[in-house]
């Protein structure tokens, strides 16, 4: 199957907002948090040739057909930072999502352990989905921090990620370990703040990159979800997190 094609088969948009908004508070849903008022400007234009609404593969695709009920899918979680006494300290821990039976065959129920450390954080369930939910609850966790980084409401963020998803992310193809070969993936790229009118406030955070590397080979879709605010020196990065699926 396709890229596009698992991309297309979406759920309905009003049933998956009600689904989110039921779970997550304030949730990553596509069209949910447009705000004239506070609509950020212009993302980054796309540079590759090949162009794709980030949003609907991610949060509208049906991921689970190499996932059935029963499996438990994994993904290691790791934060560095350069300077930890002006950012929020890197940690190293783990996400699991339990898959139950949903109530057609392409869904399912998912039960979410976010962190088993300190950074624990209450999530889900999501119930009767289609779509892995990793990329909501990384994209949560990770705005939550920006804006307090940045003195900001997160609404903001997830506006101008939304419209650099839909309207200027950059797609490649890439190869991506999995057993003991390798499968055919796609890697999206967004930079969404780069002509913020707000990027001079941003400083060097105004450059953060969201790559999101997926497959439909890989059990539950997403392989990585990476989100890079380089350093201006072009030394180590400011801040980085890495979330990517561990074979069981």
């Amino acid at each position: 199957m396709s890229m596009m094609e698992f991309g297309k088969r979406a759920v309905a948009a009003a049933a998956f907002a009600i689904a989110l908004a039921a779970v997550v508070p304030g949730a990553f849903v596509p069209g949910a948090f447009v705000s004239v008022a506070e609509a950020a400007g212009p993302a980054a234009p796309a540079t590759a040739t090949t162009k794709a609404d980030v949003g609907e593969i991610l949060f509208e695709g049906e991921h689970y057909l190499k996932a059935a009920p029963g499996t438990v899918l994994k993904y290691s979680f790791e934060r560095s930072v350069r300077d930890p006494d002006k950012v929020k300290p890197g940690f190293k821990d783990v996400v699991e999502l339990t898959l139950e039976p949903g109530e057609a065959a392409t869904k399912r129920n998912v039960i979410v352990t976010l962190f088993k450390g300190p950074q624990h954080r209450a999530a889900g369930p999501f119930d009767n989905v289609a779509f892995n939910p990793t990329a909501i609850l990384m994209l949560e966790l990770h705005l939550g921090d920006f804006a307090k980084l940045l003195g900001g409401n997160p609404r903001y963020f997830k506006n101008a990620i939304r419209t650099g998803m839909r309207e200027a992310a950059s797609a490649e193809p890439v190869k991506v370990k999995l057993g003991t070969g390798e499968v055919d993936g796609t890697q999206f790229t967004v930079r969404p703040y780069v002509n913020d009118p707000q990027k001079a406030r941003m400083a060097a955070f105004s450059e953060t990159v969201y790559r999101f590397t997926v497959s439909p080979e890989v059990p539950g879709v997403i392989y990585e979800i990476r989100i890079t605010t380089p350093a201006p020196d072009g030394g180590a990065p400011l801040v980085e997190e890495v979330t990517r699926y561990v074979e069981n």
